[in-house]
């Protein structure tokens, strides 16, 4: 037993210098700091539940949300920053939100199935969101950095998106009767994305990418009703010029109405175009979107005299903005068809355009 115990005790005091070695080496070893906690990944597709404030580049592009019988229930609005694009549902009235599907890329990887219709199941933007919220604006923020596009010489940026957007809707008067009622498909207009299938009713929309680079300018006009008729106009900042000849702020409301004269028309909307460009813009030039019908027009003006304008000239002209003015009065769409035979035949076309009024109280008119 005395053998035993010697035996053990050895054992042990040459085993400490060892159990020391190793508590030392432990000892020893260097604090490494915890790893930061790794930088979250924002989606591709983010969820914004009220109206995002954006400073957007250049125009955003709004069309009409539909249920299949063609009813308008809102709108759809596509817009861009430097960094993201955003898809915003608006509904209208007493319509309320449910899911909200949406895609934005090129035209061929939109999901489909084998018949070519979309099968929105698939969209990467998707978010669920219930009736009884009583939500009309929804808005997915999607990462530009990771979407591709179609090439469009017609954008600015030579990049176009191909846009579905589509929610679930129904239609309620209250809070409480939100689970009734019958839940149905709305689409953001104008065109059919399989018009070869006559059971299929989606739709989608194009969208030019904005160039963030190019400044923009808010260019508005005045109606030629506020620069020839209006009594509190007491004077222009300037004469109306076209070509050789000049036209005074007197001479020109001597001429007023137009009427079924066209060649006054034609005098009348590009004055008020003209004196809304020096008068108002500080000089900014007219929208490019009508710059050039503007200035074959001017030419045009530019061969004819005070009596032409008095008198009227025998060619054929329409020069005529047909135009809606929208709810709030502050966008106008305008259909401006030009047509002058005779004198420029060239000119044979229809565009639409936007233009800001410079006050809600003037509407740009052509009477």
């Amino acid at each position: 037993m005395m053998l035993l115990t010697r035996s053990v005790k050895r054992l042990a005091f040459l085993l400490l210098p060892l159990l020391i070695g190793v508590l030392s080496c432990k000892k020893q070893k260097p604090v490494v700091d915890p790893p930061d906690p790794p930088t979250e990944t924002p989606s591709v597709y983010e969820s914004i539940f009220t109206l995002p404030t954006v400073s957007f580049c250049g125009s955003v592009l709004t069309s009409n949300l539909k249920i299949k019988d063609g009813t308008d229930i809102g709108t759809v609005t596509v817009g861009n920053d430097a960094f993201y694009l955003y898809l915003t549902y608006n509904l209208s009235g007493n319509w309320y939100l449910g899911d909200a599907h949406s895609y934005a890329g090129r035209e061929s990887a939109i999901p489909r199935n084998s018949d070519g219709n979309p099968v929105y199941g698939q969209f990467p933007g998707k978010q669920h969101l219930n009736f009884c919220d009583q939500k009309q604006t929804f808005t997915f923020r999607v990462l530009l950095s990771s979407i591709f596009s179609d090439n469009n010489a017609l954008c600015s940026t030579n990049e176009q998106f191909f846009i579905a957007m589509r929610a679930s809707v129904k239609q309620f008067s209250n809070a409480t009767d939100c689970t009734a009622g019958i839940e149905q498909p709305a689409w953001g207009a104008p065109f059919l994305i399989n018009p070869g299938n006559a059971n299929e009713w989606a739709t989608a929309l194009y969208y030019c990418k904005q160039d963030c680079t190019i400044p923009t300018i808010s260019w508005c006009a005045y109606s030629q009703g506020y620069w020839f008729s209006n009594p509190n106009l007491l004077s222009w900042c300037q004469n109306v010029k076209f070509g050789n000849l000049e036209v005074n702020k007197q001479d020109g409301t001597a001429l007023w109405p137009p009427q079924n004269n066209l060649e006054k028309r034609a005098f009348f909307q590009a004055s008020a175009l003209q004196l809304s460009l020096n008068c108002v813009n500080s000089g900014n030039p007219i929208p490019t979107s009508i710059s050039n019908d503007y200035n074959r027009v001017e030419t045009f003006l530019s061969t004819l005299t005070y009596a032409d304008r008095q008198n009227g000239v025998l060619i054929q002209l329409v020069f005529g903005p047909q135009l809606v003015i929208s709810g709030d009065g502050s966008v106008i769409t305008t259909v401006l068809q030009t047509q002058i035979l005779q004198h420029v035949p060239d000119i044979n076309q229809i565009k639409i355009i936007s233009i800001k009024l410079c006050t809600i109280v003037q509407s740009f008119l052509f009477r």
